[in-house]
């Protein structure tokens, strides 16, 4: 895959992540290795194809209420490789991001990040535009946001990630309740795995390489794709990660209204005009006031929205219900199949 970024920052200059165009190198657009399928009765499929198999995995399984209420959400089997091979995060590599200034760290991860999906096995960019974006711990909690960008929605954020890692592989999220959940792939993993020791001792020294997020508008929610054992370090440490959210974006135009500028040309003018003739009253306005009432106003930049896409799926849906059914029963949860086949 061809992948070409642009930084994208704010109006105040900070970094707020990456722009990243992608095409195949045969300039055709296919389903990348890890895609959502879409079927009847708004039946979700999270599938992994696999390297020497023709067998899929299925990462998870999700099916929205007929009256949006929320979505029923299955988690799969742990059986599938992640999208970025673990030889990306080698130890000379996170050592020499550690060594970077705290402000270089993420934007130097994002493009190993992006450079690992693009060649990696099991990616799930596929050809467009996306957003590579870095949420951040707010100082002293578990609640993660990003920088204000005009160009993306209002506000990204995640109230609490403590609860992210479940041992229950089956999730309702509950839209009414107004906040995006964080969804794992994988069970937490045992506490003395050696390699979860390593992250832990990372994390203790603030070394940690962030989790990445891919974010799913059909969910309306995160799913943790690579680094479910660093954030399992960090909350075993109590030291909250940095994340970097993925998410497939279309461009919507902008179309500033002509009027609304020219009433701001002329008060700005009327203004510098009545301090000119120090009339009572006026005081000079901030030139940071200033430039984000004309940056709001004349900025015609499109906006990045973000759009997940899906496959659509000739399998029946008797079919998508007959692995659920099976999925239930291997766990032990076969009274939940009621709500997953209720529309």
């Amino acid at each position: 895959m061809n992948l070409h970024w642009k930084d994208l920052e704010t109006d105040g200059g900070q970094w707020f992540g990456l722009a990243l165009q992608c095409r195949m190198d045969d300039g055709r657009h296919r389903k990348p290795p890890l895609h959502l399928e879409s079927g009847d009765n708004g039946r979700i499929r999270l599938v992994q194809e696999c390297a020497g198999s023709d067998e899929s995995v299925v990462r998870f399984w999700a099916t929205l209420l007929s009256d949006y209420e929320g979505v029923y959400w299955l988690r799969g089997a742990d059986e599938a490789p992640a999208p970025v091979p673990a030889s990306t995060l080698d130890s000379a590599i996170v050592e020499r991001h550690a060594a970077l200034p705290q402000a270089q760290r993420l934007p130097g991860w994002s493009r190993v990040f992006a450079q690992a999906l693009a060649d990696g096995p099991a990616s799930f960019l596929y050809p467009g535009l996306w957003v590579l974006m870095a949420m951040r711990p707010k100082p002293g909690t578990w609640t993660f946001e990003t920088e204000p960008l005009r160009r993306a929605q209002a506000s990204w954020w995640l109230e609490d990630a403590r609860d992210a890692l479940r041992e229950d592989p089956l999730f309702f999220i509950d839209w009414w309740h107004g906040r995006y959940p964080l969804l794992n792939l994988r069970a937490p993993a045992a506490v003395d795995d050696g390699r979860l020791k390593w992250w832990r001792k990372k994390a203790r020294e603030e070394a940690l390489p962030p989790v990445l997020l891919w974010y799913l508008s059909c969910l309306n929610g995160y799913v943790i794709v690579d680094g479910h054992l660093r954030l399992q370090a960090a909350l075993l440490e109590d030291r909250p990660p940095s994340f970097l959210v993925a998410y497939s974006a279309y461009e919507q135009a902008v179309r500033p209204d002509p009027a609304a500028q020219r009433a701001i040309l002329d008060s700005y003018e009327r203004h510098a005009r009545e301090l000119a003739l120090r009339l009572p009253q006026r005081r000079p306005i901030g030139t940071d006031s200033i430039n984000a009432t004309l940056i709001a106003a004349f900025d015609d930049r499109p906006l990045l929205l973000p759009r997940s896409y899906g496959w659509a799926t000739r399998r029946p849906e008797a079919q998508w219900l007959d692995e659920v059914r099976a999925r239930l029963a291997a766990i032990g949860r076969s009274e939940a199949m009621d709500e997953f086949a209720a529309r």
